[in-house]
């Protein structure tokens, strides 16, 4: 009896430090949205050029993605004097340090820059957040 107690306590505490996660791809392709950058109508376009495995893992053995994500503002016309205009590639991974740890996220993914992207379960961009000019911009879709 008190070896299945022990054998019990042990399965427990190993199942606390487990995380797991679905393997949730990113899709390729490009979206876009209107939002307003300075009182400019712009145009937030990004698109997802590539989808690699980053060849590493995370404290628990899950494997992390990088992902090449082209980043474009593009607003203001002719003839208007306020213009917005932005383009930047950047890698985002979904590997993330926690204390001693390193911490593989589904849906959520981050770049050296700054810049953050969330996922739905689909693979699908719902927001990405980067760096314009000393502000954040948000684009959700």
């Amino acid at each position: 009896m008190k070896k299945l107690i022990i054998l019990f306590m042990a399965m427990s505490s190993l199942s606390l430090y487990a995380h797991k996660i679905e393997g949730t791809l990113v899709l390729k392709g490009t979206i876009k949205t209107k939002i307003n950058v300075n009182g400019v109508p712009t145009t937030c376009r990004v698109e997802v050029e590539k989808v690699k495995n980053f060849l590493k893992e995370d404290s628990f053995g899950n494997p992390a993605y990088r992902v090449l994500v082209d980043l474009s503002l593009d607003g203001g016309g002719f003839g208007e004097d306020a213009r917005v205009r932005f383009s930047q590639k950047s890698w985002f991974y979904n590997i993330f340090k926690s204390g001693e740890e390193s911490i593989v996220k589904d849906l959520e993914y981050a770049s050296a820059e700054g810049g953050e992207f969330m996922i739905d379960n689909d693979g699908r961009i719902k927001s990405v957040k980067f760096s314009f000019q000393n502000q954040i911009i948000n684009c959700s879709f």
